[in-house]
């Protein structure tokens, strides 16, 4: 049962019970004022509580599909997208692109990026998840490319192991390995950008 409705159940429960009680309490001869006053204040507290519209879901919750614009690219696999809702810092679900400080790999990497998004013309988001920074984890298609697998494909991008167990994702890096593509062409610190985050903090 999700938390929502649990919560329901429980408010429900609880004002069950204080009507009871208030209703032993009225009929005892001794009963003072205060308690009736204060019970009655509970049920009504938990009455209106439990009639409240709930909150519509978040435009980027879990599963939402948005249309935007495209905001900025920031690097290989962070952007802006200006939505109905307003902007939304995106992280690119699924991959991993070089720090900005790994040059040129950082360099080469978001104008990889630049050249897969329009740059007039929407792009669309199907939201994942939110990551620890408050950014909307999401694929990004542009027309019918997804934008992460081919920032993988061109060996702009690795695939990002602990989230992103897709074969075609998979597919497309080992590809992008045998042929040397971009970050492949030679060994470094470039090829396993959260390594290279571990080693150099900000």
């Amino acid at each position: 049962m999700p938390p929502s409705s649990v919560n329901q159940e429980l408010l429900k429960l609880l004002q069950k019970t204080l009507r009871g009680e208030l209703n032993r309490t009225r009929r005892r001869k001794t009963s003072s004022p205060w308690i009736v006053g204060g019970l009655t204040a509970a049920v009504v507290a938990i009455s209106y509580a439990l009639h409240q519209p709930k909150a519509p879901p978040s435009a980027t919750a879990e599963g939402a599909e948005l249309v935007c614009a495209l905001g900025g690219v920031f690097d290989g696999d962070t952007l802006s997208a200006n939505c109905a809702e307003g902007e939304v810092k995106v992280r690119i679900f699924g991959i991993d692109a070089p720090e900005m400080k790994q040059e040129p790999w950082g360099d080469r990497s978001r104008e990889a990026l630049r050249g897969l998004l329009p740059r007039s013309g929407s792009i669309g988001l199907r939201v994942m998840d939110h990551d620890r920074y408050g950014r909307t984890v999401a694929q990004v298609v542009a027309g019918e490319r997804d934008v992460g697998l081919e920032m993988v494909r061109l060996g702009q991008a690795v695939v990002y192991q602990q989230y992103n167990h897709a074969p075609d994702y998979q597919q497309a890096q080992a590809e992008a390995k045998q042929t040397r593509r971009g970050i492949w062409a030679k060994p470094g610190g470039q090829q396993d950008p959260a390594a290279w985050r571990r080693l150099n903090p900000r």
